[in-house]
């Protein structure tokens, strides 16, 4: 027979065991977002390496690739797929020879705003996801990071993408996104990085695009962009990335933008920007300056100095004219160097800073000369000085 304390424990043993098994469904996803999961899920198809095999059993927080939850409320929070890291993780579920990289054709289902908790969402170089962005993803209060790159999403950007004010990561590079850039995106003041490369976008910058205080990289490159530079771009002050290439910009560079202490890489190429280039941007601490195929004319400024550090200055396919700066040679280092396709006339400054630079940096300028192009006579020379 059991004693007391024998009955005593076998009970105590029955409580702990029939708590267990009451917390147990709390720490499972909700039934709604394994619900969302699962219509997310059939609305794409991804043929090579099975990453939804894992998507098995009602317990979306447990095991299920690329699906995160958070630990005290075990509500969906992230969900992370990428293309290009598909292929390192899940050879274990098909082997291919052929495939690198992942495939994934479908849409993104509007089920994924059921999970309101969202702080993340990267679905990225899938290269086949195709159809347009939810409209309703605006409705995900706590999203953080929105990464839909490297697919063929079409359709515009959400009007009212400015009400998700916790996003610090907008990436929507490599789509066929058209219209506009929504105006109520300068309400992001949380984002940090800002890249809608390579899709076919148009219409003007927001004018007050400025009020993106927390922004450091902005890039915009490969689109349809008309209208003109804002000048309130200047007043980010961490921005250390602006590529605004291959638009349809047109007017002046803003002089702003060359003081902005950390402005670091600036690429204005294949646009219809006209005026002069603004000496502040040679005066800047700036590495990388790219203000090619343009209609730039004027002189180069001479404003080149003891701290200027040039890992690629481009300022090729315009109209300036005058002296390449002998102020060049002060400069502290200068890497790529190319000024071609111009009128600059004169003799190439002597200095061990540019001494490493090919002909075809200088090329197509028909009245210069001087090393590495041809020697200069003494007439030319008189002629241009």
């Amino acid at each position: 027979m059991c004693g007391p304390r024998a009955v005593l424990n076998i009970s105590l043993l029955v409580l702990v065991t029939l708590k267990a098994l009451i917390v147990l469904p709390v720490e499972s996803c909700p039934t709604s977002e394994w619900a969302s999961l699962m219509s997310f899920k059939a609305a794409l198809n991804e043929p090579n390496f099975g990453i939804f095999h894992s998507w098995r059993g009602t317990n979306c927080c447990y095991g299920w690739y690329g699906v995160s939850c958070d630990p005290t409320t075990h509500r969906v929070a992230e969900i992370t797929l990428r293309g290009l890291t598909v292929g390192d993780n899940h050879r274990r579920y098909k082997h291919t020879k052929t495939t690198t990289n992942g495939y994934m054709t479908g849409h993104i289902s509007p089920s994924i705003c059921n999970l309101t908790q969202l702080s993340s969402i990267t679905v990225s170089d899938w290269k086949g996801i195709s159809g347009n962005i939810p409209g309703c993803i605006t409705t995900l209060n706590f999203l953080q990071i929105i990464d839909l790159s490297g697919n063929l999403i079409s359709g515009k950007i959400p009007y009212d993408i400015g009400r998700l004010t916790q996003l610090t990561v907008l990436n929507l590079a490599d789509n066929h996104i058209s219209g506009r850039i929504p105006t109520t995106l300068v309400n992001l003041f949380n984002l940090m990085q800002l890249d809608l490369r390579n899709n076919a976008i148009g219409g003007p910058i927001p004018g007050n695009i400025g009020r993106l205080k927390k922004l450091n990289r902005a890039l915009l490159s490969h689109n349809r962009i008309n209208g003109r530079i804002p000048r309130s771009i200047s007043n980010i002050y961490g921005l250390a990335d602006l590529d605004l290439s291959l638009n349809r910009l047109s007017g002046p560079i803003p002089f702003s933008l060359g003081q902005m202490s950390v402005l670091d890489s600036l690429n204005l190429k294949y646009n219809e920007l006209t005026g002069r280039i603004p000496s502040t941007l040679l005066a800047s601490r700036m590495s990388h300056l790219d203000l090619s195929r343009n209609a730039l004319r004027g002189p180069i400024p001479d404003v080149f100095s003891e701290t200027s550090y040039f890992i690629n200055l481009d300022l090729s396919r315009n109209n300036l004219n005058g002296l390449i700066p002998k102020s060049m040679a002060l400069a502290l280092y200068i890497g790529h160097v190319d000024f071609s396709h111009n009128h600059l006339i004169g003799k190439i400054p002597i200095a061990s800073s540019i001494s490493h630079l090919q002909p075809a940096s200088f090329a197509y300028n028909r009245h210069l000369c001087g090393k590495p192009l041809k020697p200069c006579t003494h007439g030319h020379i008189h002629k241009h000085e």
